[in-house]
């Protein structure tokens, strides 16, 4: 009989290291018992032929720089202590008349820390907002230094040329990235956008990515050498040139593209493929309007992506000139038969339109009477790196057009995948980069429209936030807003086949397994620096289930697994009851199973001005 745990035909394992928790790309959900591990599908790992899936001509091979970590968080000590009175702050004191919890959860009140209003963050330049809104040991993701210049970034025999070329006057036969091969062996695309390879003045292409700010962690720069290109065989040399032309923002005038498509016969759908240069497995393909789209987040949220072995990685673009002329390039190649649907999943152009935060070339795809946005998972939260900073002008904007998708159509708010989850599971496994103001707005708009906010998987049986608990990343945020919107049965509920599987059960289970890859001695440096990130964060997810009122009770204990999960939760359930006003967390304590009041007093969480004797103590103010 199933547990109720991920099954283990859900989705493919991921990298062997754990790479960074996201929507399609958490690590591991535990399995009840043991067994297999595997991450749960995501809405974007459809069960369908990958565009880069086929036979694709020789590459390559090309240096890559390894983006540093962020840096490490420390982990708080488990030692905390039940003060004698409500502490101030954020954990705001709830009157008496507004416990409304259930069991021996702590309550759920009205009004809970991560409701309160955050902090305005700067418009247009942004600032780090808190990744644990108004809670204990928050930490911010800190924006990393620069990766360092790629060293000897290698170049095709035929040329002793890299992509970086002259501002306005490229080589002829320039290298497009960490190198762009094709079935014509070694011999590189040309630059030039003329059928023969000429050097015809282009624009410089450099943009916001080469002058602007350095890149996040986990990017990678295209113009640096950082990004291999492949096409598939059979790819003309005149549909290499326009894909570079494009790539490269080397275009000065549409007509060129005209000239390339009509005189030359180049291939308007042709889909390039992109991999982080010196990795192995899968590529991302793109259609050529989706690369024609500026990232106008200056690389705050990714749009482009590139296959990075068994993950993806952001692909940092060069710009166009100016906005007229990256729209003038896009009709150029919708007007002559250009699939505005082309590509899968990441890839679509509306949705590299809506991560980039491009309104006219978001507008410009929405006008067009071929869109079609049903069954493409438009309306799906824009998929970032845990340490990506978007500013508040950023989520207007991506609010503004997830509105505009459901006014257009409202079913894209009630969109569910072939393994049953929809927009609000992948919300659930979204790194906490966005703010809490924008995780409310986003709920609410698919919640009025629709979206089931206790839909379940088909194979797991799991509820959105479910999914919360579990993401690697700790989606307290998303948690909080569902919390907030469902009742204490269903903040406690268990799966089909489990009723012990909690949300509070998967967040135990997460942050178990996070310590004890941590503890391992052979675990690598990288990957102990994300548990370290991470771990706070999965603890803040607990807090918020404990306030909430998750039942600990409810918890396992039929194995050594299962108490020391429990035991885990002790220190943070104990920071909740703490930041109570006094007479909230009597009644609390006074309604604690004995069981669970011994496990406290065992952890040596202790009452600092006196001990409580017995789970029926009479415990008020005065008796502090």
């Amino acid at each position: 009989m199933s547990s109720g745990r991920p099954d283990t035909d859900m989705a493919p394992a991921g990298p062997a290291d754990g790479g960074d928790g996201d929507e399609d790309d958490l690590e591991r959900a535990g399995q009840h018992g043991g067994g297999d591990v595997r991450r749960p599908v995501d809405l974007e790992e459809r069960q369908e032929g990958r565009a880069g899936g086929g036979a694709v001509s020789n590459v390559v091979v090309r240096q890559r720089n390894n983006a540093s970590m962020t840096e490490p968080s420390r982990i708080p000590s488990p030692a905390i202590y039940l003060e004698a009175g409500a502490v101030d702050g954020p954990q705001a004191a709830a009157s008496p008349s507004s416990y409304t919890g259930v069991g021996v959860g702590v309550v759920k009140r009205a009004g809970f820390p991560l409701e309160r209003e955050e902090p305005k963050r700067a418009r247009g330049e942004g600032q780090a907002h808190p990744l644990a809104a108004n809670l204990p040991n928050a930490q911010q993701p800190q924006r990393p230094p620069a990766p360092h210049p790629a060293a000897g970034v290698g170049v095709l025999p035929s040329t002793g040329l890299t992509l970086s070329g002259h501002a306005h006057r490229p080589p002829p036969l320039s290298r497009l990235g960490g190198g762009v091969s094709s079935a014509g062996g070694d011999r590189a695309v040309g630059a030039g956008v003329g059928g023969d390879g000429s050097d015809g003045q282009q624009g410089s292409g450099q943009g916001r990515q080469t002058g602007g700010a350095p890149l996040p962690s986990g990017w990678n720069s295209l113009e640096s050498g950082e990004i291999d290109v492949r096409f598939p065989l059979g790819t003309s040399y005149a549909s290499r040139q326009l894909s570079e032309s494009i790539i490269r923002r080397t275009i000065t005038d549409a007509q060129q593209v005209t000239q390339l498509i009509q005189q030359k016969g180049a291939d308007l759908n042709v889909e390039p493929l992109l991999r982080v240069a010196g990795t192995t497995g899968r590529y991302e393909a793109y259609p050529l309007v989706a690369l024609c789209i500026d990232n106008l987040t200056d690389n705050r949220l990714p749009s482009i992506w590139a296959g990075d072995g068994g993950d993806y990685s952001p692909v940092a673009m060069p710009t166009w000139e100016t906005p007229a002329l990256q729209l003038a390039v896009m009709r150029a190649l919708i007007q002559r038969g250009a699939d505005i649907n082309g590509g899968s999943h990441l890839s679509r152009p509306i949705r590299v339109a809506l991560a980039s935060c491009n309104r006219a070339a978001f507008d410009l795809l929405m006008g067009q009477p071929g869109i079609q946005l049903r069954g493409r998972e438009a309306a799906m939260q824009v998929r970032t790196l845990p340490t990506d900073q978007p500013t508040e002008a950023h989520e207007a904007i991506l609010l503004s057009f997830y509105r505009q998708l459901i006014q257009r159509d409202t079913t894209l708010a009630t969109e569910r995948d072939l393994g049953g989850m929809n927009l609000l599971h992948s919300a659930a496994m979204r790194p906490p980069v966005w703010s809490q103001q924008f995780i409310e707005s986003y709920i609410d708009l698919l919640v009025a429209n629709g979206a089931d906010i206790t839909a379940v998987d088909i194979l797991g049986g799991r509820t959105p936030l479910h999914l919360a608990a579990l993401c690697s990343c700790g989606s307290h945020r998303v948690a909080a807003s569902l919390c907030r919107r469902l009742t204490a049965a269903d903040i406690n509920r268990g799966t089909p086949n489990d009723p012990t599987y909690t949300p509070l059960t998967v967040a135990a289970e997460r942050l178990d397994e996070d310590i004890q890859q941590l503890q391992e001695g052979n675990t690598g440096q990288a990957v102990r620096d994300r548990l370290t990130f991470r771990i706070p964060h999965v603890k803040t997810t607990i807090r918020v289930l404990l306030q909430a009122g998750a039942d600990i009770a409810l918890m396992p204990t039929a194995t050594e697994e299962d108490r020391r999960r429990r035991q885990l939760v002790l220190p943070e359930y104990a920071t909740v009851l703490n930041n109570l006003p006094d007479d909230v967390m009597a009644a609390v304590l006074n309604n604690l199973p004995d069981d669970v009041m011994a496990a406290i007093n065992g952890q040596a969480i202790h009452l600092k001005a006196g001990a409580v004797n017995g789970p029926q103590a009479a415990a008020s103010p005065s008796s502090y």
